[in-house]
């Protein structure tokens, strides 16, 4: 029997196929929303093709295998063989570019090597550290109290440093290392939202070096 881990059990898209079919993997067990003709069954399935794409991402990046090294292939041929609808597929490859897009830049050199972190990071950073240290030290000196005020400068300067744009390979590390290191600004990457999209989206652009989106106050 199969033991975890194994993306066949681990993942919540995949299934072992029995013995009747043939055996083996089935590498995309999804159900469509529906018909296209009906309102909103598109954009449903391009969203759960993207969470899809992040819980694979998640699930090789924490098992870089050699096996999994070939699990993008499968659910490709699987996709076209059982012709999935184009929502599932656009929202899973999407999120796969946006993963992809960062380590080609990466590697074409399209990011330069200062060996120091440019001036808007290294501002962005110290701005937060100062932040959080103060909220954590009136912290320790007054539990009873709630310090919004202090939270809330402190989370201001912490989502201003994950939208703030990498100028340099130093600044995707310095960046990359506090994400990693900070349990508090992980936790936000993961599970929280900037505006009204995902933190982790705002961050990965961030790395790319992209400007971020204007927050729409309500007007025109």
């Amino acid at each position: 029997m199969l033991k975890s881990p194994h993306h066949a059990i681990d993942l919540s898209f995949m299934r072992l196929k029995p013995k009747p079919e043939g055996g083996g993997v089935d590498h995309w067990n999804v159900t469509a929303a529906g018909p296209y003709s009906e309102p909103g069954n598109y954009t449903q399935d391009c969203a759960t093709g993207r969470q899809i794409a992040e819980e694979f991402l998640k699930y090789i990046g924490k098992h870089p295998t050699n096996g999994n090294a070939t699990l993008l292939g499968c659910i490709t041929v699987d996709m076209i063989q059982k012709q999935i609808p184009k929502g599932l597929v656009l929202g899973f490859m999407s999120a796969v570019n946006d993963y992809a897009m960062i380590v080609a830049r990466i590697v074409a050199g399209s990011t330069t090597s200062s060996s120091q972190t440019s001036s808007s990071i290294t501002h962005a950073i110290q701005v937060w550290r100062d932040a959080d240290t103060k909220f954590s030290n009136e912290v320790t000196l007054d539990a009873r109290s709630d310090h919004d005020e202090l939270w809330q400068a402190k989370e201001d300067a912490e989502t201003a440093m994950l939208k703030e744009p990498c100028r340099s390979l130093d600044d995707i590390r310095a960046k990359a290392e506090i994400a990693l290191r900070d349990e508090n600004v992980f936790d936000s990457i993961a599970n929280c939202t900037i505006g009204s999209e995902h933190a982790l989206r705002v961050f990965l652009r961030s790395l790319l070096g992209e400007e971020p989106e204007p927050v729409d106050s309500g007007g025109n």
